[in-house]
């Protein structure tokens, strides 16, 4: 595995694998998503590497640490680190953990809700330039709380900042807005910009008012959402992937309080089950996005712009 810096148009192939012959989808696990599962952290670690997941994304509080390292060292997973900041200060500190534990990257939760546009893009800029100070691709997680904290401010700051990668996660913008924010056009529209920077998904349905339901409890019209712009994300990223870039899908569907729980304590459906799901979506949706990529018809997705032209990110 090799890794490339950001460098505005290829930004968002930060994560290569030597001796692949084409674009490849990889799945990632999460640390945070295991816990508290039906299987041991250990067992659903095995289990993941069994169906083919080769990245394990782990949050680099100082206590998961050591384990982190060790459980990376024995499966012969690829790290993707995860930090929260906001200040350059304290991603520095995630920086140099990343580093020094050799992960491919470092998909950073940036900032607070209450920064305005010029404060987000200015922080993102410092940041940025640490990621090439400690030679670690950086990834911006779309998350509530944070400069991302909604998809009309994120969407206009996202157009000014050269290099850029997102981790993509959909539900929250999904949860914010009871599904579209009131109108459907206009959600999609100011998604493009955000879609056109993916290198990651983070893969969770929500349904409008829960942050995280199994796909069966989705009422019907998310998940058809979901994979549909999972889809583009993905025929944007392909539009100029070189033969040895990987585009990383992760399921995670977190533990309490992400996960609803009955009164005996019991979760209402197994995450274990439903991330495999989950996966089974994403290969879905990344096979027809192979097939857009080789000619068939761009038209067939219901969304406005072209996938066939989406790019360098603009």
């Amino acid at each position: 595995m090799k890794t490339v810096g950001p460098d505005g148009r290829n930004s968002r192939y930060l994560l290569r694998s030597s001796g692949q012959s084409a674009p490849t989808l990889g799945l990632a696990e999460s640390f945070w998503a295991l816990q508290n599962r039906d299987l041991s952290l250990f067992d659903s670690i095995e289990q993941a590497v069994e169906d083919g997941f080769g990245y394990f994304e782990v949050g680099l509080r100082p206590e998961r640490i050591e384990e982190a390292r060790r459980l990376v060292s024995h499966f012969d997973l690829h790290l993707i680190a995860q930090g929260w900041a906001t200040t350059v200060s304290e991603a520095i500190f995630y920086f140099r953990q990343a580093a020094d534990l050799k992960a491919v990257a470092l998909n950073l939760q940036l900032g607070h809700a209450y920064m305005s546009s010029t404060e987000a893009i200015e922080l993102f800029g410092q940041v940025q330039h640490h990621s090439e100070i400690f030679g670690v691709p950086l990834l911006i997680e779309t998350h509530r709380g944070r400069i991302t904290q909604d998809l009309y401010r994120t969407a206009q700051w996202a157009r000014q900042c050269p290099g850029l990668a997102i981790a993509l996660d959909l539900s929250h913008y999904i949860v914010a807005g009871e599904n579209c924010g009131g109108d459907e056009q206009l959600f999609r529209q100011h998604l493009i910009p955000l879609l056109e920077r993916t290198a990651l998904i983070h893969g969770r349905i929500s349904n409008g008012q829960s942050i995280q339901v199994s796909v069966d409890a989705s009422h019907g019209t998310s998940v058809p959402l979901f994979q549909t712009l999972w889809q583009q994300a993905m025929q944007c990223w392909l539009a100029d992937a070189p033969a040895d870039a990987v585009f990383i899908f992760e399921p995670e569907l977190g533990p309490p309080p992400y996960a609803f729980t009955t009164l005996t304590g019991d979760e209402t459906f197994s995450r274990t089950e439903q991330s495999r799901v989950l996966a089974n979506m994403a290969r879905n949706a990344w096979t027809s996005a192979l097939a857009e990529r080789v000619g068939e018809s761009a038209a067939a997705l219901p969304f406005a712009g072209n996938p066939q032209n989406c790019g360098p990110a603009r």
